[in-house]
């Protein structure tokens, strides 16, 4: 996906234990045959054991017999017994019912599109879509069916115009009328069409075709829940003991640069049949808890890829909770192109559970794309996060969030080794409510073997906070190599540089901060450093470690009250009574002054010290 706009054709593949259809009479309307995965818009199902219609909502169980039907611009998807997503476009109707060995979806009015994994189907089972005119029978398929009312019915009988495209597989088209006649073979990029009773025809279905055949059809996943999560949410409605596994099948690009310049298709995957769809329906992919990290210390798929698309998700994009385990080997989001709005928390993962990513890419990549959230990620209650690379890396995008970029609570840890940054910015455009850090409650981050800094700004990124870039509190502790590092770069705090209180305790092994070739760090109603409460910090490096020249250090606030001490350019602050040397003890906190800039208002103290706490820089 970096600098890539994929357009690719997805197949939804599915594992359940079960069968949706399992060789059952058609009469026990209870049972359950699937579940909504999105919904986006406004539907409504009707039920046997409903009076009325009721409004569909996100994560309803499907029951057999139930009417499903979309409003104007709507979209609902349905995982049907773990091996047939189902989605059913605006103005569509269709109900869930079974016949002999068959599960049946009727389509009554609209459009749905319909993936089913082969390996997942038994020895002569099927799964068929029937219109007034044509029954599909379908084995292990991507395909579009369309019914189109058509004038001229007689008898005030209705005339239907059934289109079926099949995008990859084969699939039987029958007569209803006429069951025992041969079904015509519609192979993949054919398209099959019947008027009425008139005969069929069969035509080649050319890629510009197929890309519009999902016209109508696209929603973002609404997954609120992390993948653990939603598996075992399926599996307990389903049967007990499934496993569910879905990955994107993505055989055609289309290479483009940043903006997309619609080059020619790239060679699809050895043995593909699929075309190059532009934004088939796309759904999320959850890689197999088994599956092993790529070769080469690569990264497998994106779990949720978005091009060119724009997602709506009001809760937690991703969460992890009550003790489970999810151990991705690939990034969570891959978005090029693309307009992301969460209304809570990108990923959060709370009460005790692990999350540990082996794969060695962004766990979210943007590029470009526009983000909006509360935190990029929440961690709380025990949680623990393991990560081998960057958390974030933006290219080119525009990020609103909140709140913080990371918050870390309530004893939860984040480990991290990689050699990116942490949140990792090129030529992006940031703001943050917050700042780009908050650990309290005892909370824990190790990034003391990562070899790169949590933040990173290049290529004339700008990142704007309105708090503290970095807040510690009670009983906190974070050991990094870097806290933050700008190159040709800007970074503007409303805030201290870094606040330590409540016994929180920081070790940086290397520079604070480094500044370097023309960039901007501006400290505005702070400190470079403020601690309280008893807290500490140790630096290894400097404070403050310009590189090259051009570079502008602003700090202004009004905390010398009575007056500071200067230490090696730097004012600073310690209560009336305490020894500053006892407080503060620094051997070169600026490096590198020469040719660069450091504005320090009348009245401003770069470092504040009080409460028992002790700040430490130098070997």
């Amino acid at each position: 996906m970096r600098g890539m706009k994929q357009i690719a054709a997805v197949l939804l593949v599915l594992a359940v234990c079960p069968a949706l259809a399992a060789a059952q009479t058609g009469g026990d309307s209870s049972r359950n045959v699937g579940v909504v995965t999105t919904l986006a818009g406004n539907a409504t199902v009707a039920r046997v054991s409903l009076a009325h219609p009721q409004p569909l909502r996100f994560k309803d169980d499907v029951f057999l017999r139930d009417r499903i039907s979309t409003a104007e611009q709507s979209v609902v998807r349905v995982l049907l017994g773990g091996k047939a997503l189902v989605t059913v476009r605006e103005l569509s109707t269709l109900t869930v019912t079974e016949a002999t060995g068959r599960s049946v979806v009727d389509l009554s009015s609209g459009k749905i599109a319909m993936g089913v994994l082969r390996q997942r189907m038994r020895p002569g089972e099927v799964i068929e879509i029937r219109t007034p005119n044509a029954i599909a029978a379908i084995r292990g398929t991507v395909l579009v069916v369309e019914l189109i009312p058509e004038p001229g019915g007689s008898s005030g009988v209705p005339r239907y115009t059934t289109k079926l495209h099949v995008i990859h597989g084969l699939v039987e088209v029958s007569d209803p009328k006429n069951p025992g006649a041969p079904p015509a073979q519609v192979g993949a990029m054919e398209s099959w069409s019947r008027t009425g009773s008139d005969p069929s025809t069969l035509a080649p279905l050319s890629r510009p075709a197929a890309e519009r055949v999902f016209v109508g059809l696209h929603a973002a996943p609404q997954i609120a829940e992390g993948p653990s999560e939603f598996i075992q949410s399926v599996t307990a409605r389903e049967q007990a003991k499934a496993i569910a596994v879905a990955e994107f099948l993505a055989p055609g690009t289309v290479g483009a640069g940043a903006g997309g310049d619609g080059g020619a298709p790239s060679t699809p995957q050895t043995g593909a049949t699929m075309p190059g769809i532009a934004d088939a329906p796309v759904i999320p992919s959850l890689a197999s808890a088994s599956a092993p990290p790529a070769a080469g210390g690569g990264s497998a798929p994106a779990r949720f890829t978005f091009s060119g698309q724009t997602v709506t998700q009001p809760g937690s994009f991703y969460s992890l909770s009550r003790g489970l385990t999810d151990s991705p080997a690939g990034p969570i989001i891959e978005a090029t192109n693309s307009r992301l709005s969460i209304g809570q928390n990108v990923m959060d993962v709370s009460g005790a559970a692990t999350f540990s990513s082996t794969g060695a890419a962004a766990l979210l990549s943007l590029d470009p794309s526009t983000l909006t959230a509360a935190s990029l990620l929440s961690l709380s209650g025990g949680a623990r996060f393991t990560l081998v690379d960057s958390l974030l890396r933006d290219q080119g995008g525009v990020l609103a969030l909140q709140s913080d970029f990371l918050r870390l609570s309530v004893g939860s840890t984040f480990v991290g080794g990689g050699t990116s940054a942490l949140v990792d910015l090129i030529g992006s455009n940031a703001s943050a409510a917050g700042g780009l850090l908050s650990v309290s409650s005892g909370a824990m981050m190790d990034l003391v073997n990562a070899s790169a800094p949590l933040l990173s700004l290049t290529r004339s990124a700008a990142l704007a906070t309105g708090s503290s870039l970095a807040d510690l509190s009670g009983g906190a502790s974070v050991r990094l190599g870097q806290l933050a590092s700008l190159t040709a770069s800007s970074l503007t705090i409303q805030g201290h540089g870094l606040s330590l209180s409540g016994r929180a305790t920081m070790t940086v092994a290397g520079d604070l901060f480094r500044i370097a070739n023309g960039s901007t760090l501006t400290i505005a109603n702070g400190a470079l450093l403020s601690l309280s409460g008893r807290s500490s910090l140790t630096v290894g490096g400097a404070l403050i470690n310009f590189i090259g020249t051009g570079n502008t250090l602003s700090i202004s606030n009004n905390l010398c009250g009575n007056g500071c001490t200067m230490i090696g350019n730097l004012p600073v602050f310690v209560p009336a009574g305490v020894a500053v040397n006892q407080a503060i003890n620094v051997a070169n906190p600026i490096l590198n002054l020469t040719g660069n800039t450091l504005n320090i208002a009348a009245g401003s103290a770069a470092i504040v010290v009080t409460g028992g706490a002790q700040v430490k820089q130098g070997p």
